[in-house]
C-alpha cells in the first residue's frame, strides 16, 4: 500500500518511552497469541467514545480512569483474534506481577507482569490512558490512546 496516502498522525510525547509502550503491546501480543492467530495494528485518530476507546463501557478495562467523551486523541490498537480474556483476568492485566496465560510456545519465557503496568504509567504520565476491549472467545483490543497535538493533521 502507498503510504503517502495515509494521514500523519502526531502526539506530544517521549519517543522512547512510547516506543517501549508499543513494543510491550506487540511483545504480549506474540506471547499471548496462539499460532494461527491473527494480529494486527492500527494507528489513527478519533474523538473518544464507547466505540472509539477512552471511555468505558462493558468489555472495556482500562489501567487509568476513563478520557472524557468527545476528546481528540491519536491511537495505536493491538488487536487479535486470538481467545480473548474473561473479564476477571482482563480487569488484572494492568496489575504489577500479574501473569496472564501465555499461549502453548514451545520455549517462551513468562515474562515479569510488569509490562502492562509499566506501559500503563506510561500512558498516564503523557495524559493518555491504555485499554484492554475484550471477552472470551472475541480477540483482545489494547488500545493507547494519547492526547492529539494541536494543529496536527486533519
Amino acid at each position: 500500500r502507498d503510504g503517502s496516502a495515509l494521514d500523519v498522525v502526531e502526539a506530544l510525547g517521549d519517543a522512547h518511552q512510547l516506543s517501549q509502550v508499543i513494543g510491550n503491546l506487540l511483545a504480549n501480543a506474540c506471547v499471548h497469541t496462539p499460532p494461527g492467530a491473527r494480529v494486527e495494528v492500527r494507528v489513527g485518530a478519533v474523538r473518544t467514545g464507547p466505540d472509539t476507546g477512552g471511555t468505558d463501557r462493558p468489555g472495556r478495562c482500562g489501567a487509568t480512569a476513563a478520557l472524557p467523551a468527545g476528546v481528540e486523541v491519536c491511537v495505536v490498537e493491538v488487536a487479535d483474534d486470538g481467545p480473548g480474556l474473561a473479564a476477571d483476568a482482563a480487569q488484572q492485566v494492568f496489575e504489577r506481577f500479574y501473569r496472564g496465560p501465555s499461549a502453548d510456545r514451545e520455549g517462551a519465557e513468562p515474562g515479569s507482569g510488569l509490562g502492562l503496568s509499566i506501559a500503563a504509567t506510561i500512558a498516564g504520565a503523557h495524559g493518555g490512558r491504555l485499554e484492554l476491549d475484550t471477552r472470551p472467545g472475541d480477540g483482545a483490543t489494547f488500545r493507547l490512546l494519547l492526547p492529539r497535538s494541536v494543529g496536527a493533521g486533519p
